[in-house]
């Protein structure tokens, strides 16, 4: 059974992906693939090097690497080898290990290689899984119910009431029976 979570990767939004992360046993890592666009989101402190470090730092060790838009640089082969090198390197020096690791050329506004592929320019030179293959190809992760209880806090609401923050804790005791 798969559940999709969809997380925006929108800088204003990075509290909604670590939420939506945190609940995810592996994630679809959506690169840009327009020339610029990648660059952006690569280079540097760009968003997509910022949500591949946000994934390993929450555990999650299978990622298919959906590289989109690859429609608007007509479907060159090469174009998807570099994206794939760069971000390769850079997860592998992350900790992932290749083996957790799937790339997908993908249009996400044609549908192009979603679920099925038949676009003549990508069948040239492609004859991996769909996106939706590859999601099948992810191991069914085991969950350590004897690990430390991981719970994310997405917001902050001021009482109008109290004018100020609460510093009320949450004992640990509280916390599992109420679990």
């Amino acid at each position: 059974m798969v559940t999709l979570l969809d997380a925006p990767g929108h800088r204003d939004f990075i509290p909604n992906m670590i939420s939506g992360a945190a609940q995810a046993d592996t994630a679809i890592l959506v690169v840009d693939s327009g020339v610029g666009e990648f660059e952006s989101g690569f280079e540097g402190t760009g968003q997509t090097k910022e949500h591949a470090q946000l994934l390993f730092s929450l555990g999650i060790r299978q990622v298919v690497i959906a590289i989109n838009k690859l429609d608007m640089v007509d479907w060159s082969k090469d174009r998807f080898e570099e994206i794939k090198e760069k971000v390769q390197d850079f997860l592998k020096k992350l900790g992932y290990k290749e083996k957790g690791l799937r790339y997908v050329p993908v249009s996400g506004l044609s549908g192009e290689n979603l679920m099925k592929r038949e676009e003549e320019a990508l069948k040239a030179w492609y004859d991996g899984p769909t996106l939706f293959e590859a999601i099948d190809t992810f191991n069914q992760p085991t969950r350590s119910v004897d690990s430390a209880l991981r719970l994310c806090v997405t917001d902050v609401y001021k009482s109008s009431s109290l004018g100020h923050y609460s510093d009320t804790k949450i004992q640990p005791s509280t916390l599992t029976h109420a679990l």
